[in-house]
């Protein structure tokens, strides 16, 4: 389908919404508010909670709630920062690449940190998460779905709340939420602390967050938000270790996992963060009839952080103890977002524009003296402490247009229609040389399916949808932008296509008064992955390097989850996940080891590894959750996490044991006064398991000549920790 009959199909949409009937039919897939969701038509699979339900797992971090939703895997970083993944898309990528899910707040797709994204548990009012492609709402990056998260809304009343927990390892946190409201406004603030000492060596991290929104009535149909979150935070090490180092001198290796599970002397690839993140926005919305609807948003967003990154061996013994650079980089999002709805008896429509100017500046610094090497070991350029190694500035502009179409074919057939078209336009330039480039991608992205209820609240629900990730710049023009000589000789490479998924589902929902459950089957196939032809980080000194599409991924699974009410003395919450994610298409793995005479590394071999497993993808993960009302006034709640075996290796030669863990929590509320209390406690990982988080290998890691699960990079888990907490409400 060509651009113009592409935006024909998305205008006729407003064609639509100003012919359909007034009625009861809805749109639900708004990306500037969830307040039309309703779950029930809904073609694809997703997951809803509302704050109150998040909260009620006291996690330190949100990766504790996403992991109990299926389909999710999130990867618990320090403080409030996550790596989160949705049907197993971009497992094999674990460092600071995109993956492939949109993170949208308060209905923008936020761009922070490369890969990871900092989301404050303690200022959420609802969660959602869409599963398979979702470009055809966020655009570009994503591939497997979208993760909405809308902010703590201001509530029309006075009330004040007060919380403070104290945990293991230094763990502490205050906060305090406080509402107002008239007839003509209505105002949140909410201001908190967190800090942690951490259980790894110099894993510390703090927090100190203040935001706030003002939501004015102008009349009975219409009203303006504005949002302000201003927060700064300290985050450091992960606690990455390899699985055994090596000494050359005397042959001897260490196993870190028994010796040093708390990575003391190690440092991560990136630590010590500071960062400062702006966000503002103000949200028009009208309703100009009881079935239509105009919101408008414009927002910025800021992210600025310095950290340092690239770890070495300062003293050769074996073990990555300090940092090559000093980095920097902010990055603004400055946009406008509006969408038109209007709902019918048999149509309903919605369309959209997205436009948004995002701007980055990087550059880095020698924080030691860097004495670099040729290919055959000779000594060329030396680099002080404090020389530029890289500055940059990056321009991405997007221009789109996207609408939903939903149909009542019949009385229990609903068909819903998506349609989106972005022009994406970048603009790179190197200010060591003054060097630019510039590309610009038109890309279209799409969802079609349908409902169908064999009675009530029985629901079957089937769709294809797509998500698209471009190449960047800094991958195309590799040879030009990189310039890294522990990381091979880059080349140029401009052939590189955009990178697709297609998913394909088919499901049933049910909900009666006490379960409600959902039950999905799905194939997503991704192609035209792109990654770097000497495999993701490995060292590749001496070895020509480029990035291409390397690979064809193809992940099919089965999802399942009931829910019981949770208002009865006893209730249950069960999540299932079959996942078997395999490379349909690998054709050129290159395996680079050490040559312990040269002391230099070489390519071993090249494999193709079509039909391999994709590494950190388990066929089995679930979630199992019980709740037991001991009086009106206690809960008592249990749950289990259960992961199978993964490869932590494209080549499947190093496989990770699976792990259960246990957890337990207690609720108390009472009323003293004119205060609510809650006091509330918890046990993670009760039976003290011991699992490894993030197993990853991709080379001779620990430079002994040899490919084994001593290459292995890894995080020990903290084991057992305890939580305690008082909350205030008056």
């Amino acid at each position: 389908m060509n651009k113009n009959i592409y935006l024909s199909v998305i205008c006729a949409l407003a064609i639509h919404a100003t012919a359909s009937d007034l009625g009861t039919i809805q749109v639900e897939s708004s990306t500037i508010d969830d307040k039309f969701d309703t779950k029930a038509f809904e073609i694809s699979s997703t997951a809803t909670m509302q704050g109150s339900e998040v909260e009620t797992f006291h996690a330190e971090n949100i990766a504790d709630v996403l992991n109990s939703i299926p389909g999710v895997t999130a990867r618990k970083n320090e403080g409030d920062s996550n790596k989160i993944h949705i049907r197993g898309i971009a497992t094999e990528m674990y460092m600071g690449e995109k993956p492939g899910v949109a993170i949208v707040i308060d209905g923008v797709p936020v761009q922070e940190r490369a890969g990871s994204v900092n989301i404050d548990i303690d200022n959420i009012e609802s969660l959602k998460v869409i599963k398979g492609g979702a470009s055809y709402l966020y655009g570009n990056d994503a591939l497997a779905g979208a993760i909405i998260i809308t902010t703590k809304r201001p509530k029309n009343k006075n009330e004040l709340l007060v919380t403070t927990e104290q945990a293991s390892y230094g763990y502490q946190k205050y906060l305090a939420n406080y509402n107002a409201g008239t007839e003509n406004f209505a105002l949140n603030v909410q201001g908190s602390y967190k800090k942690s000492d951490g259980y790894w060596e110099n894993s510390d991290y703090w927090a100190k967050s203040l935001n706030g929104k003002l939501q004015y009535y102008i009349d009975d149909s219409s009203d303006i938000t504005i949002g302000v979150d201003k927060s700064t935070r300290y985050e450091n090490d992960t606690g990455s270790i390899t699985h055994s180092t090596y000494n050359k001198t005397t042959g001897l290796y260490t196993n870190n996992i028994e010796t040093n599970p708390t990575s003391a002397g190690e440092v991560g690839f990136a630590t010590n963060y500071d960062i400062t993140l702006d966000k503002y926005f103000i949200t028009y919305s009208n309703d100009l009839s009881n079935n239509s609807n105009l919101m408008a948003q414009v927002y910025k967003y800021e992210d600025t952080t310095k950290n340092r990154t690239n770890p070495y061996d300062s003293n050769t013994d074996g073990v990555k103890d300090d940092h090559t650079y000093n980095a920097y980089a902010n990055t603004d999002q400055l946009g406008l977002k509006s969408e038109f709805r209007r709902d019918g008896e048999e149509v309903a429509s919605m369309l959209g524009v997205d436009i948004a100017r995002n701007n980055e500046n990087k550059n880095t610094k020698y924080r030691v003296d860097v004495q670099d090497y040729d290919r055959n070991g000779l000594p060329t350029t030396f680099h002080p402490t404090g020389e530029i190694a890289s500055d940059t500035s990056s321009k991405e502009n997007i221009n789109a247009i996207y609408g939903e179409l939903k149909h009542q074919l019949i009385e229990d057939f609903v068909v819903t229609i998506n349609a989106r078209y972005d022009k994406i336009a970048y603009d790179y330039t190197n200010n060591l040389n003054s060097l630019n480039w510039k590309k610009d991608f038109f890309e279209q992205s799409y969802r079609a399916g349908a409902t169908y209820e064999l009675a009530d609240k029985q629901i079957i629900f089937a769709n294809i949808s797509t998500g698209f990730r471009v190449p960047t710049l800094d991958q195309l023009y590799a040879g030009d932008m990189i310039t890294s000589t522990y990381s091979g000789t880059y080349v140029n490479n401009t052939d590189i296509k955009t990178e697709k998924t297609y998913n394909f589902e088919i499901g049933f929902r049910y909900k009666t008064d006490l379960l409600s459950y959902e039950a999905s089957v799905f194939q997503l196939e991704r192609k035209d992955v792109i990654g770097k032809s000497s495999g993701n980080y490995a060292s590749t000194r001496g070895v020509n390097v480029y990035y291409d599409n390397m690979a064809d991924i193809q992940n099919r699974g089965l999802e399942f989850s009931v829910n019981s009410d949770k208002s009865r003395e006893l209730s249950f919450v069960f999540a299932y996940t079959y996942l078997h994610s395999k490379y349909t298409r690998y054709d050129a793995f290159t395996l680079i080891l050490n040559d312990q005479t040269t002391g230099r590394d070489y390519v071993e071999g090249v494999y193709n590894l079509a039909e391999n497993v994709v590494p950190r993808t388990s066929n089995h993960t679930v979630y199992l959750e019980g709740n037991y009302r001991v009086i009106p006034k206690l809960m008592l709640t249990a749950d289990v996490n259960y992961r199978s075996a993964q490869f932590a290796d494209e080549l499947n030669e190093i496989k990770v044991d699976g792990y259960s863990v246990v957890n337990l929590r207690a609720n108390y509320n009472t009323q003293i006064s004119d205060f609510n209390i809650e006091v509330f406690a918890k046990i993670e990982n009760v039976l003290d398991e011991k699992y490894y988080m993030m197993p990853r290998a991709t080379g001779d890691r620990n430079d002994d000549g040899l490919y084994d699960i001593r290459d292995m990079g890894l995080t020990v888990n903290p084991g057992r920790v305890y939580l305690a907490g008082l909350c205030a409400k008056f």
